[in-house]
């Protein structure tokens, strides 16, 4: 066990290596939010290609339709994903005093920190 959270703490520390970067300082807000939003992409990626490619059809049983999401695959493109819940942020001034704007680099660590908490993401 103690070996385990060695392996963790070297983890965590060779992520945030720059951590007097206040781009790698992270409110728990800040990275729910991005978490969040990374598995809305996600979602609305497989559906999508799904609808699009006619696999998902208004009859279908929702059992099958889970089988389905569940074979899809989803790209991540961290640049891609900041720039959509950036522009979500700037339509909901609340959004704005709590999280003012997320970067390509935290979409990243939230990333990291998805897979290393055993969220299953491809590369």
């Amino acid at each position: 066990m103690i070996i385990f959270k060695i392996k963790l703490f070297i983890m965590l520390f060779d992520w945030n290596n720059d951590m007097d970067n206040p781009d790698y300082i992270l409110t728990s807000e800040k990275i729910a939010f991005i978490a969040y939003n990374i598995g809305v992409y996600e979602s609305v990626q497989k559906f999508g290609g799904l609808i699009i490619n006619g696999k998902i059809t208004n009859n279908m049983d929702v059992s099958n339709v889970a089988e389905l999401l569940s074979k899809s695959n989803a790209f991540y493109d961290s640049e891609m994903i900041s720039q959509i819940v950036n522009a979500m942020i700037r339509e909901n001034k609340e959004s704005l005093s709590i999280i003012d704007h997320v970067t390509p680099k935290e979409v990243d660590l939230v990333i990291r920190q998805l897979k290393a908490s055993g969220v299953s993401l491809p590369k």
